[in-house]
């Protein structure tokens, strides 16, 4: 399923959920199956609860453990964190103010009739 709801896009395949904020490019993923939880800020930012090998401009990073950061050289970080460290920052941030909140971060829930 794939829906828009005053800018944020919803989508649910099989076990995964997807959400995007068309206004601030913040972007959510949570994977019920293998309870992975992700989420990119609108500056760039990126946390996730799992470990993980990302190449930056050629350079390789591992993420191994619970509280790690990588800094970036554009001033942004990519961090290991808890769920709910990632749900509370999703919660406050995901969207801008005055904006229709369709998605309960904290109870993983949608707000609103699907």
């Amino acid at each position: 399923m794939i829906k828009t709801v005053e800018e944020t896009t919803i989508i649910i395949n099989n076990n995964t959920l997807m959400l995007t904020n068309g206004k601030n490019r913040a972007r959510f993923r949570y994977d019920s199956k293998d309870g992975s939880v992700s989420f990119s800020d609108s500056n760039g930012n990126m946390v996730q609860n799992y470990g993980s090998t990302i190449s930056i401009n050629f350079e390789v990073f591992k993420l191994t453990h619970l509280g790690q950061t990588i800094n970036r050289n554009d001033g942004t970080m990519i961090a290991c964190l808890r769920d709910k460290d990632i749900q509370e920052l999703a919660e406050k941030t995901f969207f801008d103010e005055g904006q229709l909140r369709v998605y309960d971060f904290m109870n993983l829930k949608f707000t609103i009739e699907l």
